[in-house]
């Protein structure tokens, strides 16, 4: 027994200390991609400050000092990763051993594109095997908005959507058009001949429900031609369709809000 503990006490502890040197290069892994994140979106904010503030000398403070470039970038990842943490760790070399080979700052469209590569070394280098390639990234654009006018041509422009109803004959460019939100007014039945919509004009029994029902009682509205009997009459409802220009059909522009 004392023999077998001699061959298989060493080996379970080789065994444990690799699993303990994974969590190491994890950690170192997380760590590094916490970083990359931190200073990439910092780049992308300091892209959108600089383009929008640097010829007026107003940089927030927050963002004065901060170079667009990928040596800034570099010194900004050993610096929130530590470099005595990275001394110690598993990458070989330590913050030496950070490439940045195929990173770009600020390239076409202001793309910010961080690489990072590094080997990791293994706890025993064990015929030959020193250790494996790690490469970790961040891919980002800069804050410095979006030209949609500039961007898309009169080719490719998107339909204009307006507004419609049903049965009506017009379209509208504004939702709360007067006509499609008609104000209703509720008026005696004797005064309706003496009254005249917007247009001057008189107004006509509904042909929905002005022929049956009595009251005392109607309802008009400012830009309609019909008085109506009851509240409920499918004349005053406006069922308001949004839809694009092309598929108005024959229907005109309207004229009080087109």
């Amino acid at each position: 027994m004392t023999l077998e503990a001699a061959f298989a006490l060493p080996f379970f502890l080789f065994a444990v200390l690799n699993i303990l040197f994974a969590v190491n290069i994890i950690g170192t892994q997380s760590r590094i991609n916490a970083a990359l994140h931190q200073v990439g979106n910092k780049l992308a904010f300091a892209g959108y400050a600089y383009e929008n503030t640097v010829g007026n000398n107003t940089l927030p403070d927050g963002i004065v000092g901060v170079a667009l470039t990928e040596t800034y970038a570099r010194g900004q990842i050993v610096e929130y990763v530590g470099r005595s943490y990275l001394e110690n760790s598993c990458v070989r070399g330590g913050a030496g051993g950070l490439s940045f080979a195929g990173s770009s700052v600020m390239g076409a469209e202001d793309i910010i594109d961080l690489k990072i590569s590094y080997r990791v070394r293994p706890f025993v280098e064990l015929m030959g095997f020193d250790g494996f390639l790690m490469t970790q990234r961040y891919y980002g654009r800069a804050w410095t908005g979006y030209d949609a006018a500039g961007s898309v041509s009169d080719d490719t422009q998107e339909d204009l959507m307006v507004y419609i109803t049903k049965t009506g004959t017009a379209y509208h460019l504004d939702r709360k058009c007067t006509y499609l939100n008609p104000k209703i007014e509720t008026v005696p039945v004797q005064s309706v001949p003496d009254r005249r919509n917007a247009s001057g004009e008189k107004y006509a029994s509904c042909g929905s429900c002005g022929a049956g029902g009595g009251g005392s009682q109607v309802y008009i509205t400012s830009y309609g031609s019909s008085y109506h009997k009851r509240l409920d009459c499918p004349g005053l409802k406006r069922t308001i369709y949004t839809v694009p220009l092309s598929e108005v059909g024959g229907r005109g522009r309207c004229s009080k809000c087109g």
